[in-house]
């Protein structure tokens, strides 16, 4: 008897990747762990070899498995594509990715923004930092990524540019004679380098006094007036923060749309253009 791709198997493997993980992907399938779980191995039944395995605390896609996933994602393309044509077509989901400092500071607008251009599509959000939103956006572990590149380099191809500004708590101040206290997002981060270079540029003696790999961390340590930040600012300041008084203007960082390969290209620029609207409105 021929081997067998059926749909649903093919979609559970599609949202481990996109979900990064069975348990995710269960709760957007509206399955069982179980389920999803049977249905990758039965997908490795028929292509004769494993296509996730244990990375850590969730899983990565073997070789096999990115083949798999875009032969899946190809598959459930044209199979959707079938049903919207004989007017059976499911609920449509993009997923998008987007860093946390900027989803802070655009997200809602964003989503009104999309809701406008792509009534069509249920939108989710996958909230990351930008070196792991690269690699999902590689390996399609995401359909779009907003993502911030803190050297404001290539301007004339960027969505848009958003201000770099020094913020502290409203009760900072500056200790004399001494290195300015500096809060810092940890390795690898793109606001880091701008952040060193307005400093040396105009001589400010300075040391990272506390560094955080997640937003709420890092707004946590400014707060509490452990030291001042660089952060991209759109609209108004987060709640207790304000801008830092003394410190040298800071730089602009851009702000980028990428898509995973084989995304549709209308879909990728109407996720830019949102965010050319989100940008527009808040500057």
């Amino acid at each position: 008897m021929a081997q067998v791709l059926d749909i649903a198997p093919l979609r559970s493997v599609v949202a481990v990747a996109d979900c990064g993980g069975f348990h995710r992907a269960a709760t957007v399938l509206h399955l069982t762990q179980s389920a999803v779980s049977q249905h990758v191995r039965r997908v490795e039944a028929v292509v004769g070899g494993p296509v996730v395995e244990k990375s850590g605390r969730g899983v990565a896609f073997t070789e096999l498995g990115y083949r798999v996933l875009a032969h899946a994602r190809t598959i459930l393309a044209a199979h959707d594509t079938a049903l919207d044509d004989l007017g059976a077509a499911q609920e449509q989901v993009l997923l998008v990715g987007a860093t946390e400092h900027g989803a802070d500071v655009m997200l809602a607008g964003l989503t009104n923004a999309l809701g406008e251009r792509l009534p069509d599509w249920r939108l989710r959000f996958r909230l990351d930092r930008n070196v792991m939103l690269a690699d999902a956006v590689e390996h399609g572990n995401v359909d779009v990524a907003v993502m911030l590149d803190g050297s404001g380099l290539d301007p004339a191809n960027a969505s848009g540019i958003v201000a770099l500004k020094w913020v502290s708590a409203r009760s900072f101040a500056a200790p004399a004679n001494e290195p300015l206290p500096v809060v810092m997002f940890s390795e690898p981060c793109t606001l880091r380098e701008p952040a060193y270079a307005g400093l040396d540029r105009v001589g400010v003696p300075y040391r990272i006094v506390a560094e955080s790999s997640d937003l709420s961390g890092l707004y946590a340590a400014v707060r509490s007036g452990l030291g001042v930040a660089l952060l991209p600012i759109i609209g108004r300041l987060p709640d207790g923060l304000c801008l830092a008084e003394g410190l040298p203007p800071g730089s602009r960082a851009s702000v980028f749309v990428r898509g995973r390969a084989g995304v549709d290209p209308d879909i990728l620029n109407a996720v830019d253009q949102a965010v050319r609207d989100v940008l527009a409105e808040e500057t």
